[in-house]
């Protein structure tokens, strides 16, 4: 049997797995074949020219990818609560703008506390909804029509709103702790995941995960970071102009367990999101897409001996911002090895894993761990995981149980 995994947020890439084997055949990344850095499916329109064909998969035709016996998708999680104010109305009525941002930041906005702002402020309101599913379902319907069998296209596929826990199965399964028959802990951590309590907890993504890994079973879930920050900027943006773009952030955190796992939401922006929003900042890429750079510029700062005002600079403000994120990281993984006290192994993935400088810093803090990047950990990694969490439940049911997963045709 064969399993391709499609992972269709950015950088988006095509795998095959081979279960028999318990072997990664390839896996192949989009943006190479069209040599178009951060391409990621947008939209799907069949009649478009063949430059702009987002229904087409170049990795799949041009990587000679066949039909698979089973095809699974991964993605960021499109959807999204959407809530439009009336932007004229609230700059011609600037103390009632300044009410209703208040009223945003004062509790954390969870479905209970959006439904009050919607009843409150309903003649400020424009229109409110769930958007981001059906342009999800159109991606993946488009890239499985490329596959056919026997004459007809296929129809199947499996699809689930995961992100981190397919992370944490790429860096496991690619790690020697796997090879060895060896536990790990898997942290993820990266700029935003999927929405695992969406119905409760709209518009809060996942960013920093911690995982316990065993070969042969299905990732154990510990513990769960989600935030609505960027979210909150693109209302603040969108309603509140000329105004500071953390307005809407509430100062109070939420945190519950659900079947054992701790969830928390918050309104901070991740460690990831930081290097991206400083990346814009400072001129890197306009979109925030350039963490890396940053995260490089920060072995350029100044070492101190020069007068303050020299110290203002870009290298400096990265070096600072390194720092902090170091910090920061370091009680993640102290809170992963309190929850796992008896393992040595930690494995770390998501994009934010690509911050070289910090990962050799964890080693002198945590001597008595060891640990493991992901070699795939950007979001290409994710179509691997995809796989092999489908493979697990296939194993465990045998066949496909609506009450486990989705099943969209």
């Amino acid at each position: 049997m064969k399993i391709v995994g499609i992972n269709t947020s950015h950088d988006t890439a095509v795998c095959q797995y081979d279960p028999e084997t318990d072997t990664l055949d390839f896996m192949h990344e989009e943006d190479r074949f069209r040599r178009e850095k951060y391409w990621s499916p947008k939209h799907i329109n069949t009649h478009l020219d063949e430059s702009q064909h987002h229904d087409v998969l170049a990795a799949i035709y041009k990587g000679g990818v066949e039909t698979p016996d089973e095809l699974v998708f991964a993605s960021y999680d499109r959807r999204q609560f959407q809530l439009d104010f009336d932007r004229d109305k609230l700059l011609e009525d600037r103390m009632k703008s300044i009410e209703i941002a208040e009223f945003i930041a004062e509790k954390p906005c969870t479905k209970e506390r959006i439904e009050e702002i919607l009843e409150k402020y309903s003649d400020y309101i424009m229109g409110h909804g769930i958007g981001g599913i059906k342009e999800e379902m159109q991606i993946n319907d488009g890239f499985c029509s490329q596959f056919s069998r026997d004459g007809e296209q296929l129809k199947r596929y499996y699809f689930w709103y995961e992100h981190h826990l397919y992370h944490a199965y790429c860096g496991y399964h690619l790690s020697p702790y796997y090879q060895n028959d060896e536990d790990s802990i898997a942290i993820v951590w990266d700029g935003g995941g999927a929405q695992l309590n969406f119905e409760e907890y709209p518009n809060f993504q996942e960013i920093e995960s911690i995982y316990r890994m065993s070969k042969g079973k299905r990732a154990e879930r510990q513990w769960v970071l989600s935030t609505n920050h960027r979210w909150l900027g693109d209302l603040n943006a969108a309603t509140f102009p000329n105004t500071q773009t953390n307005l809407l952030d509430c100062p109070d955190n939420i945190t519950e367990e659900i079947d054992g796992v701790v969830y928390e939401y918050t309104s901070r922006a991740s460690n990831g999101m930081d290097f991206s929003n400083l990346s814009h900042a400072l001129g890197c890429d306009e979109m925030g897409r350039a963490a890396g750079k940053v995260m490089g510029m920060a072995s350029y700062a100044s070492s101190g001996k020069e007068a303050p005002w020299k110290r203002f600079n870009k290298f400096q403000y990265a070096q600072d911002l390194e720092q902090h994120a170091y910090e920061e990281s370091c009680k993640t993984i102290q809170k992963a090895i309190d929850l796992n006290p008896d393992c040595k192994n930690i494995v770390l993935s998501g994009g934010y894993s690509l911050n070289c400088t910090n990962n050799y810093k964890y080693l002198s803090a945590f001597p008595e761990h060891q640990f493991f990047i992901d070699p795939i950990p950007h979001d290409g990694g994710t179509s691997y995981g995809a796989c092999i969490h489908l493979n697990h439940l296939l194993l465990e049911k045998g066949i496909v149980d609506d009450n486990i997963f989705e099943e969209i045709t």
